[in-house]
């Protein structure tokens, strides 16, 4: 099983949360303090967005190409929503980095609240669709696979139409198993409907609070929260074996998901209530209650050193767990 690190676990310390606020760290880290941070973690690679790089000149692809060589870990490129021109630049990046794989979102819609985005939700699905044919030859070309990602929009009818109206071994998905919650699927079932198309598995884990329109799904250490990330690696090795993991610890903002509200409804078709019933119970399950403070430090306003150690000591202690758990090798 190969597990590497996502820069977004750091994207405090990063400055991707934060940026042209007056809360922005004063020091962000580079790409090449993650890949210190992965290899000295004994990890096998390294997802980030091309955003940390300064520049995407041959020379500077090259020279980081070497250290991840040198470090043995396997790139992963983060992109943004689907988009030609973007990724005409990013798939020669990822390529010259050495990556075979290159991450991309459906949409920008966060907390599964799409239907104020898109009016038509199957009409837009068309157009990103079309925008990854426009691609797909040159992610071939290249020898990539461009990797949608379930992004707190798409369902897993939504990633599956898509691999199937491309038909090409060149566009597959990145699985997050708590960002299936978030659009209401079960993260057990669909990475078993999705397992043969996986190319890329986003490793978190997240601690449910109720509220008065749903839960709030806040972001923990692994192994300190709610999904069953045994149950989670046992079904990877049998549904998408090749996948690897990369350790996601994202969002400082805790994800409201208002299940009970109209409006979130508005943007999904009709849908039977059974199906409904494992989330249902997943997202039930903790007995918190909803005058437990689910904030993260940046919700409540912290120092710089209060985040930047509140993301220091997640990742450790997630590097802590699954070295228990034997899926990494103790040191």
């Amino acid at each position: 099983m190969l597990i590497g690190l996502s820069a977004l676990s750091f994207s405090y310390r990063c400055g991707l949360v934060g940026r042209d606020t007056p809360r922005f760290v004063s020091q962000p880290l580079g790409i090449e303090d993650i890949v210190a941070l992965a290899s000295r973690a004994g990890l096998h690679g390294v997802e980030f967005p091309l955003d940390l790089l300064p520049d995407l000149e041959p020379a500077r692809l090259a020279a980081l190409r070497r250290l991840f060589a040198r470090s043995e870990l396997v790139p992963v490129v983060d992109t943004g929503v689907i988009d030609v021109a973007g990724l005409e630049r990013a798939l020669p990046a990822a390529a010259a980095l050495g990556a075979r794989v290159v991450r991309a979102l459906v949409s920008p819609v966060l907390e599964g609240a799409r239907g104020a985005f898109a009016h038509d939700w199957e009409a837009y699905l068309d157009t990103v669709i079309a925008r990854l044919r426009m691609v797909a030859p040159l992610a071939e070309r290249h020898g990539l696979v461009i990797a949608v990602e379930n992004h707190q929009d798409a369902t897993v009818d939504d990633l599956l139409r898509i691999v199937a109206a491309l038909d090409s071994p060149h566009v597959g998905v990145t699985f997050d198993p708590t960002n299936a919650l978030i659009v209401a699927d079960d993260p057990f079932a669909a990475l078993e409907r999705l397992g043969p198309h996986i190319r890329n598995i986003h490793l978190s884990d997240y601690v449910v609070y109720p509220s008065r329109e749903g839960w709030r799904l806040a972001r923990c250490a692994l192994g300190e929260g709610d999904l069953n990330i045994r149950r989670l690696f046992d079904l990877a090795r049998a549904c998408a074996p090749r996948a690897p993991f990369h350790i996601e610890l994202v969002s400082h903002s805790a994800r409201h998901l208002r299940l009970f509200t109209d409006a979130w409804w508005q943007g999904y078709p009709p849908r039977d209530v059974r199906d409904l019933l494992p989330v249902l119970r997943e997202l039930a399950a903790p007995s918190r209650s909803r005058d437990e403070d689910w904030r993260t430090p940046w919700e409540r306003g912290a120092a710089e050193d209060q985040i930047c150690f509140y993301e220091d000591q997640q990742f450790a202690s997630s590097i802590t767990y699954l070295r228990a758990l034997g899926v990494l090798p103790r040191r």
